[in-house]
């Protein structure tokens, strides 16, 4: 054998010896890797299972239009109003208040005369006033309760789960007056008011209200919050001023209040001190509030985003999701958030995760929710589908 020979088998071998060692190393950084994720297990198979649970518990309803009755069409003026009370969907059309089952089954024509009509309803009771008149009335699925008149024109008014009726009024001699009635048509209290209310909201026994009145220093708009009760002429407490214009407010379970204004939210404790303030960082589109639980869509026009803002009772950790630029409208119902956007319903719960979605067809202008179901309300008609969470 010659030497070139000899040569060229032992570099087959050293090559040889480099690929088995080569292989062995790998195979022992497979084997160390894979022990090391067994071992970590507990850390990283939550994860992947979590990403699954991102989309597969986000339940996609098929958005079909319910049949039979459905859709309601509103005949006459196009202009109407929609709410839902004792399993009752309420239609306020210029002339008369309509009432219908879930299913769309026709209930009573109730003829009304009041112009500017506007609805407000709580628990199993209907206030309908005449904003700008002197009139205004109770119903329930059942019957009209009364009606009555006051002395001055309704600037807006409220009604609780009971049945008591509260209006805004205005005044010769004050920025506005409180009225209040029992259900049954019974006056139960007046106040004068020295600064212009905005907005009432009931105590939860139904014993009083917190008016939140408005007014301009140096060219800041504030809202004050004042407690009072029926049976008392001093109030109970006073709010400082927040730096805001307040559109929606209401009480927790927890007796906390919480006012939604226009730049802001704030919560306040029972005895009305200031417990936290939320600013918004863009515009205010759509709020609405439930037992404490208050649901913002906001616009920033330098970030060009949309969020959704969830605060549960509180502004201590507020969720912020980046939602559809084309969101128009939030409702929270049964503790949770309901926005629409163009072409799509989506409902969050308050720890910020997606319940469910529906995709939707027609040209929608709002929404109601109730037992499954979402009312969507048209220009001239009313559509049903199912909505599962």
């Amino acid at each position: 054998m010659s030497y070139d020979s000899d040569d060229m088998i032992e570099k087959r071998k050293r090559r040889s010896k480099l690929r088995s060692l080569r292989n062995l190393l790998i195979f022992l950084l497979i084997v160390g890797f894979c022990g090391y994720l067994y071992i970590q297990r507990d850390a990283w198979i939550p994860k992947l299972e979590g990403i699954g649970g991102r989309y597969d518990s986000v339940t996609q309803n098929d958005g079909t239009l319910a049949e039979g009755n459905f859709p309601l069409t509103i005949s006459g003026s196009s202009s109407y109003q929609a709410a839902l009370a004792d399993d009752t969907l309420f239609l306020l059309h210029d002339a008369y208040l309509s009432t219908y089952s879930m299913h769309g089954d026709a209930g009573d024509n109730r003829q009304h005369a009041f112009q500017n009509a506007t609805m407000n309803t709580a628990g199993k009771y209907v206030l309908l006033f005449e904003s700008g008149g002197t009139s205004f009335r109770l119903d329930t699925r059942h019957k009209n309760v009364y009606g009555k008149s006051v002395d001055n024109n309704i600037l807006s008014g409220v009604v609780s789960d009971n049945g008591t009726v509260a209006l805004i009024t205005e005044s010769g001699s004050y920025a506005c007056a409180i009225v209040v009635y029992d259900n049954t048509g019974k006056r139960l209290y007046q106040r004068n008011c020295t600064e212009y209310v905005v907005d009432l909201a009931f105590h939860k026994d139904s014993n009083g209200l917190c008016l939140t009145s408005v007014k301009v220093e140096n060219g800041v708009v504030q809202s004050t919050v004042t407690s009072i009760t029926f049976n008392q002429v001093d109030t109970q407490w006073t709010s400082m001023p927040l730096e805001t214009l307040s559109v929606k407010s209401g009480f927790s379970s927890n007796d906390k209040f919480c006012v939604v204004g226009n730049t802001a939210c704030a919560y306040y404790s029972s005895a009305g001190e200031m417990q936290g303030t939320y600013n918004y960082n863009g515009t205010l589109v759509s709020a609405d509030l439930e037992n404490g639980k208050a649901a913002l869509i906001i616009q920033d026009d330098q970030k060009r985003n949309t969020s959704l803002v969830l605060l549960d009772q509180s502004v201590s950790s507020p969720k912020v999701l980046s939602i559809d630029s084309t969101a128009e409208e939030v409702r929270v119902c049964d503790g949770d958030a309901i926005v629409m956007s163009r072409g799509n319903i989506t409902s969050y719960d308050f720890s910020g995760t997606a319940l469910a979605t529906v995709n939707l067809d027609g040209a929608y202008t709002s929404f109601l929710k109730q037992d499954g179901y979402l009312f969507l309300l048209g220009y001239d008609q009313i559509d049903r589908v199912d909505f599962k969470e």
